[in-house]
């Protein structure tokens, strides 16, 4: 993580300062949240990592409302640092109540004082102080503004869903993710909360509890979202036969397939040379065993040919790339990195997949294409015109799914279920 001018307690890295150094970085130079908490100095399950981990994802989750704000007092653009220690208290100050304000203001200038000028500090003294006035006059009826995102993607979303759904989807994104737990049958740990989705437990915030570790590690269990289980559900993989798993990593999806498989058949699972594959090498590992056959390849879905994987498959999934616009609740970075021409682009990766996919699915074969999206451009649009060219008249569209979060109450996400004439 970039160095910045915080000083730092007897015990350690103050964690404001950390969550401070992490959103200046991310305002530098955007890439992904989850790549920058790595960077953190605190332990897994500490106190700190979690404080810190909550003032930086909380000032990006509520950034776009304080950055409108901020507008009305801003003559010019501040330099990253000092729009980083701004978007935390502001982040703050919406979070607390009244009574609070004054001391999250006291701490962020003290905070302040340890990297900015003297100038730039009575800068941050001022604007925080008129923030809690400025957030109270901010209309609600203004869904973009009053529910912290892009205008452009609100938009975008009254035009596809209506006012209701769009505002029940950016309250759905603002509100802090759930993390939950498979385990798919045998003895669950006490004190996991039951979920609507059989085999699916709710974790307690904060931590993963020591009493599942010892399922984790085994490949009895695995954290992951709810809305993951749809697309093995609709390819539902039987025992013994031969699975092609492609954009695999980390290996969410494989575990659902290699239960489904009984630990019988053969599971090839491939995705692009990335810090990912290290993850899906560690969870395939759990489930290799001498009826399972586990094979990864590393390759370009794209360039993947017949004779390197030897055989076509019964069952093909293929979890594609895409906006992610099913999961910015969990991934609140996203509405910052997402152009409304991303969409259309990843349509056109989307598209050319498929079609790589479909290569390897042996006739009488399945092939399930997937999302983390809600966008009908990026699910239903990509699979129509597949079916309409002359590779996909080969299939049919035997089933879909779609998750909206605001109706399902997890992650967004797209599945369809194509099956291979037989002929």
């Amino acid at each position: 993580m970039r160095s910045i001018n915080f000083s730092k307690s007897k015990s350690g890295p103050n964690p404001w300062d950390a969550a401070a150094g992490l959103l200046t970085e991310y305002l530098e130079n955007p890439r992904k949240a989850d790549a920058l908490l790595d960077t953190l100095a605190f332990g897994e399950g500490s106190a700190a990592r979690a404080r810190a981990q909550s003032l930086f994802l909380g000032a990006l989750r509520h950034g776009h409302r304080s950055r409108g704000v901020l507008g009305k007092f801003l003559q010019k653009k501040p330099r990253p640092v000092v729009e980083a220690i701004l978007l935390i208290g502001g982040y703050e100050i919406h979070s607390s109540p009244k009574e609070k304000h004054p001391k999250i203001v006291h701490h962020a200038v003290e905070r302040a004082k340890q990297s900015l000028s003297r100038p730039e500090t009575s800068l941050v003294n001022a604007v925080l102080r008129k923030l809690p006035e400025a957030f109270a006059s901010i209309d609600p009826d203004d869904m973009a503004m009053h529910l912290s995102h892009p205008e452009w993607l609100a938009g975008h979303w009254m035009q596809q869903f209506g006012a209701g759904a769009t505002r029940a989807l950016l309250e759905w994104n603002q509100q802090t993710p759930v993390n939950h737990v498979e385990i798919p049958g045998g003895h669950v740990p006490p004190g996991l909360a039951t979920t609507d989705w059989p085999g699916f437990y709710r974790l307690p915030k904060g931590s993963i509890p020591p009493s599942i570790r010892p399922l984790l590690d085994k490949g009895a269990a695995y954290v992951k979202d709810p809305s993951t289980r749809i697309a093995p559900g609709l390819l539902a993989p039987q025992p013994g036969d031969s699975v092609l798993d492609l954009c695999a990593a980390p290996g969410g999806k494989a575990f659902d397939m290699a239960r489904m498989m009984e630990g019988r058949g053969r599971l090839v699972a491939v995705d692009l040379p990335c810090p990912r594959m290290d993850r899906l090498r560690e969870n395939l590992s759990r489930l290799q065993s001498q009826t399972l056959q586990i094979e990864i390849l590393e390759n370009d879905v794209l360039e993947l040919d017949r004779e390197q994987l030897t055989a076509p498959f019964d069952a093909v999934m293929l979890d594609v790339p895409c906006s992610n616009t099913g999961v910015i609740q969990r991934r609140t970075d996203v509405k910052w990195r997402l152009r409304p021409e991303d969409i259309a682009n990843c349509a056109r990766l989307q598209s050319q997949l498929l079609h790589s996919a479909a290569r390897f699915v042996k006739p009488g074969g399945r092939l399930v294409y997937s999302t983390c999206s809600i966008e009908p451009a990026e699910n239903s649009q990509v699979v129509e015109d597949f079916l309409a060219s002359r590779s996909g008249r080969a299939f049919s569209l035997e089933s879909q799914e779609q998750s909206y979060p605001w109706e399902t109450g997890h992650d967004g996400a797209g599945a369809c279920l194509l099956v291979r004439q037989s002929g």
